[in-house]
């Protein structure tokens, strides 16, 4: 397996990401963003069938980026909604990037998900700043508690409960689902749209960019990942690796993925696979 792996100290944030390649292809289509200057991170998917190594993914991530350190650092001067604010006016930026690209009329517009943050302590307090598109997700581990989902995913299965096609429980039991005996044939047909979504960053499709501000706690474990992890995983796996697992964290998230993308299972997809993991380590 050739997994790329980083890790940094930020502060109080002990950082790591790593990322898998799939088999097929030259260059990953997941995007993993880590400036470390500004406590910027985030995961991005190239939505499949689309990307022709356009990396727009990759482009993103890189216009998102570049566009924050050309803003000053306004430290302390910025409010929990004028960050949410900033983090959504990237985010646009980035679509905009991406829909303005000049492209062959008979091919179909790329996009990619995204799922971001932005770290910052402010007169000893942690906080963590997100906004996402897509079903790139960003998951919250505290101790104590059990994992939790910080993103809805913009899904199949979030539009199907919408649609009255599945109650949240039905959806929740269906997508979490480990063995195909667990599942009806109907169950089945929703459990195979998983990997659908309803906008994307460059479809300039969405109708707002959901946000979300969390005050953190010491110990505080922060996932960002693509489908490529929670596809392969239920949450109950990733929740076992988070409270297993040391300094290796996301090597191990996406080691696990990767593993099981590669063996007949029910859950298996092969994939590009990137995770990202904070630890909030204050002194």
């Amino acid at each position: 397996m050739n997994q790329h792996v980083m890790s940094l100290q930020l502060n109080h944030f002990l950082i790591e990401s790593a990322n898998q390649m799939h088999e097929q292809r030259s260059q990953s289509e997941d995007y993993v963003l880590v400036n470390s200057e500004r406590g910027l991170l985030g995961v991005f998917d190239s939505v499949g069938g689309r990307d022709r190594n356009l990396l727009v993914s990759h482009l993103a991530g890189m216009t998102i980026s570049s566009a924050l350190d050309a803003l000053p650092e306004t430290g302390c001067q910025l409010g929990d909604t004028e960050r949410e604010a900033l983090l959504q006016q990237l985010i646009q930026l980035a679509d905009a990037t991406i829909a303005s690209l000049v492209l062959p009329p008979e091919q179909r517009r790329p996009a990619t998900t995204v799922a971001l943050g932005i770290l910052s302590v402010l007169k000893s307090q942690a906080f963590f700043y997100l906004a996402h598109i897509g079903d790139s997700r960003i998951y919250l581990l505290r101790n104590g508690q059990p994992l939790q989902r910080l993103t809805e995913d913009h899904g199949y299965f979030p539009f199907a409960i919408e649609r009255g096609y599945l109650s949240r429980d039905e959806s929740w039991r269906i997508e979490q689902a480990r063995s195909a005996h667990d599942l009806s044939p109907c169950d089945k047909e929703h459990f195979e749209k998983r990997n659908k979504i309803t906008c994307a960053v460059g479809w300039s499709d969405f109708a707002s960019i959901p946000t979300r501000c969390v005050a953190l706690q010491s110990g505080d474990r922060i996932v960002f990942c693509t489908d490529g992890v929670h596809d392969n995983l239920t949450d109950q796996e990733i929740e076992e690796i988070l409270s297993t697992s040391g300094a290796c964290t996301a090597r191990n998230l996406v080691a696990a993925a990767y593993h099981r993308s590669q063996q007949p299972d029910f859950r298996a997809k092969p994939d590009d696979i990137s995770a990202i993991h904070v630890l909030y380590q204050p002194c």
